[in-house]
């Protein structure tokens, strides 16, 4: 790397079908856009790039860049680049864990990020996963699509790598700090393409992502971390209101069996669909509270049509990739729909984790190769409208899906309708359209299937979609419910420690503690974790 001042510019435009590799046409583009001669432009590192499909037929790429020259820079689009080498974030507040030996409840991002942090720390880490490995996972969960056969406790939503390791792999963050960076970077040392620590919005697709996860977990084990997989975390130990330990439930020769074991401190990261584990916290005391989520279907179109009305008839979506969408609405009096985890060219995927319960979620391979779109669309579901306690919010996404088993004939078929029935308030009739969905479906009316609140955020919403992406409602299928998009409670913690406010020793963390919203930034909150605790055992492992 040159010793040179470094400069950061962003927003520089390329064609997307500039002549050309990237690494040869980019440093031209900068020059170009800077009014610079081409040797001007030197050591260039890509920091962000995204597609700007605003003009019809005529996308463009966006870069964010640093680089050096041999001479000064002086732009108004340019600014300089600090090099102080720091690179990190300072934490609010350093404090030491109680002691070394830490367990993890939970393998999604963010327990296995803090696993990863922690044990390089030198703690030493036991992470407990109610489900299975990614090898063992992936045949029940097609055991489940193929058969019908559901493991309640190892499916799409549990096991290693939690429900985003069968998911479409996206990787978008609101912000990007030193943690976002640090878990981008680890998937990256465990196969990953290295464009995912610099594209907008990155994705990985679940064809790569399982082997991904396994590596990571398997980084996890390098370090130290020892995992127990098929154990049930049922309850915690609590002495003197402080939390010492945990109750695990496992199976050994066709029987259940329960250890009581203490550790110094617990780290609870369940993920958003461990509803049993909120309501053992609640038994125990530990303070949470409600939070707003959201509930509604999976919609899905033709990939064609997204492509036509995102991009233009006359772009190429191999070159851009399969196009997205994100979409909003809200009225005046606060009713709000918006589009959720959108899968380009993707497929819709069965979920549930209890008998007589259902509900979709979507996923895409790393191609995005399908012939169809999916998205979740979901209204937004203010707890204050809900009568119960604090999981209250639980027992409704818990109704939701029973009904969904019921209205869709009460052996495992899916209701389905079209968006087109369902903003006329009429029944389909006819043959079930093609879909990427595997699973047994029927028609049906889904004003039967959710409230009034949510039918009619839905209904409007969609009449909204259809004036921004024409075809909306006349190409589009509904699939549902889609009823887990995030946790109902939040387990409040203290800002600076990230210990529980009501149970010392116990560290909620992630997206079922209610802390974050998807792999990326439930990863950083498992990093951010491991770096607020104080390095106390840094040496432990040197001994």
């Amino acid at each position: 790397m040159s010793s040179s001042p470094r400069y950061l510019v962003r927003e520089v435009p390329m064609p997307v079908d500039a002549v050309g590799t990237e690494a040869e046409a980019l440093p031209q583009a900068v020059a170009e856009y800077l009014d610079l001669p081409p040797n001007a432009v030197a050591d260039l590192r890509i920091v962000r790039k995204s597609l700007d499909a605003r003009a019809r037929n005529r996308p463009l790429w966006r870069y964010a860049v640093e680089f050096s020259s041999p001479r000064p820079v002086q732009h108004p689009r340019v600014s300089n680049v600090k090099t102080d080498g720091s690179g990190a974030e300072n934490s609010a507040g350093r404090h030491a864990l109680p002691g070394k030996n830490i367990a993890i409840v939970g393998s999604g991002p963010a327990g296995l990020a803090a696993a990863l942090g922690l044990a390089r720390k030198g703690y030493a880490v036991t992470v407990f996963e109610m489900g299975k490995g990614v090898v063992e996972r992936f045949r029940d969960i097609r055991r489940h699509i193929k058969q019908n056969v559901l493991d309640i406790k190892s499916n799409i939503l549990f096991g290693l790598g939690g429900a985003g390791t069968f998911s479409d792999g996206k990787l978008t963050a609101r912000t990007r700090n030193a943690y976002t960076d640090a878990f981008l970077h680890e998937l990256v040392a465990g196969g990953a393409d290295p464009s995912i620590e610099y594209l907008h919005h990155p994705h990985i697709g679940t064809d790569k992502l399982q082997f991904i996860v396994d590596k990571f977990g398997v980084h996890c084990e390098e370090a130290g971390c020892v995992f127990r997989f098929q154990t049930e975390v049922v309850d915690l130990v609590l002495e003197n209101g402080r939390c010492t330990g945990v109750e695990i439930e496992s199976v050994a020769d066709n029987a259940a069996v329960r250890e009581t074991l203490r550790f110094d401190a617990v780290v609870i990261a369940p993920g958003l669909s461990a509803h049993d584990l909120y309501r053992a916290l609640e038994a125990r005391g530990v303070e949470m509270e409600r939070k707003a989520f959201a509930v509604g279907v999976r919609v899905e179109h033709p990939q064609e049509l997204i492509n036509a009305r995102q991009l233009g008839d006359r772009v190429d979506p191999r070159v851009t990739g399969a196009a997205e969408y994100f979409l909003t609405w809200q009225n005046d009096y606060g009713q709000a729909a918006y589009s959720f985890c959108m899968c380009p060219g993707g497929v819709v995927v069965p979920c549930a984790d209890a008998e007589g319960a259902l509900f979709t979620n979507g996923m895409s391979y790393s191609n995005r190769g399908t012939v169809f779109a999916n998205s979740a669309v979901v209204a937004a579901v203010s707890p204050e409208r809900l009568a119960g306690g604090i999981l209250a919010g639980v027992d409704y996404q818990r109704e939701l899906e029973r009904r969904a088993y019921a209205l869709g004939g009460g052996d495992g078929t899916f209701p389905v309708q079209t968006i087109a029935a369902f903003v006329e308030g009429r029944l389909d009739a006819g043959p079930l359209w093609k879909t990427s969905f595997q699973k047994p479906m029927r028609w049906a009316n889904f004003h039967e299937l959710f409230d009034t609140e949510v039918a009619s955020a839905l209904r409007d919403s969609f009449r909204e979609f259809e004036r921004k992406i024409p075809g909306f409602i006349a190409k589009g299928l509904m699939i549902g419910p889609e009823s887990r998009t995030s946790s109902p409670v939040r387990i409040p913690r203290n800002p600076e420690t990230l210990e529980s406010v009501s149970t010392p020793g116990l560290y909620p963390l992630g997206e079922g503690a209610g802390y974050s919203g998807g792999i990326v930034s439930s990863g950083a909150d498992g990093f951010r974790f491991a770096d607020v605790v104080a390095e106390i055992f840094a040496d432990a492992r040197k001994a």
